[in-house]
């Protein structure tokens, strides 16, 4: 606070600061104090990077405090319940294991403290040879398998890196070759199109109320089924069911003509046109038999 001139009176955001760099400087001598107990705490200067540097280290002093204190708990807790274990062991079996250890030979004993240090390496609850047998293969099986996973991670690492160096070439290609650059006209010919577009867009609108006009009048001179919209798609539907329509009449006409020629010659009268036909019947059977009569004539 002694630090506070009449300017930082005047400014609260310099005030704040003065006031934060006061109380960091004032844990900072705390800590120093602490750290060298009684002692006289050198003199150095007190600048920002001095305060920088300074939280940092009690920062990372209070995080080496932490986790000392942590592993002297856990050391003490191992302690505790190794001493338990110690004091839950039988006394017979404590005799039996000494009285082994005993009459071992020294190959004896190596092999032993092997046996005891192999079950112990392998976190198995039974020094038998049989299950440190099968916990070895499970963990030789896991090794081969993490050093394989590895070899591939490794080789895929290498590839994705020659890849990497490969884009970074095509990219410098790019950037580099003139061939790849925008044309020194590309803004004249973007503005030219913007320009164009908008004409465009204000003749469309032209023509859309133009259309929209006459739309409308012709509409009002002739209210009809064909006074529709011919652009709509409703109009549309209307001509092909009517032009369908057509063509199915036109088939209807020409085959009834086709019917009527047939008849061509005939009076107008509907009696007269029937005795004309029984007339023709008739000469019609005639002409069958002497066909008839023909034909057995030569077959005769």
């Amino acid at each position: 606070m002694d630090n506070l001139t009449p300017q930082h009176l005047f400014s609260p955001s310099k005030a704040r600061q003065q006031r934060a760099q006061a109380a960091d400087w004032a844990q900072i001598d705390s800590w120093l104090s602490y750290k060298y107990a009684g002692r006289t705490v050198p003199t150095f200067e007190r600048n920002e990077e001095t305060l920088k540097v300074l939280r940092e280290l009690s920062l990372a002093n209070e995080r080496a405090d932490e986790e000392r204190i942590v592993a002297e708990r856990v050391e003490r807790e191992a302690c505790k319940e190794l001493e338990a274990d110690e004091a839950a062991r039988n006394p017979e079996h404590v005799r039996i294991i000494e009285t082994i250890k005993d009459h071992l030979t020294p190959d004896g004993q190596e092999a032993l403290r092997a046996l005891a240090a192999t079950a112990v390496a392998l976190d198995t609850p039974s020094p038998d040879p049989e299950t440190l047998a099968h916990a070895l293969v499970a963990h030789t099986s896991a090794s081969q398998t993490l050093a394989n996973n590895i070899a591939h991670i490794q080789t895929l690492q290498t590839y994705l890196d020659t890849q990497q160096s490969l884009l970074r070439v095509q990219l410098n290609h790019l950037q580099s070759n003139p061939a790849f650059s925008a044309p020194p006209s590309l803004q004249r010919q973007t503005t030219e199109q913007t320009r164009q577009t908008k004409h465009i867009r204000a003749k469309i609108r032209e023509y859309e109320d133009r259309l929209s006009s006459l739309e409308k009048s012709h509409a009002r001179t002739a209210p009809t089924p064909a006074s529709k919209n011919v652009s709509s798609a409703e109009a549309i539907v209307d001509m092909l069911e009517q032009q369908t329509a057509l063509n199915a009449l036109r088939q209807k006409v020409e085959r009834l003509e086709k019917e009527v020629d047939e008849y061509a010659g005939l009076p107008a009268d509907r009696e007269a046109a029937r005795k004309e036909v029984a007339r023709l019947e008739v000469e019609l059977d005639n002409m069958r038999r002497r066909r008839d009569a023909l034909f057995e004539g030569l077959v005769g």
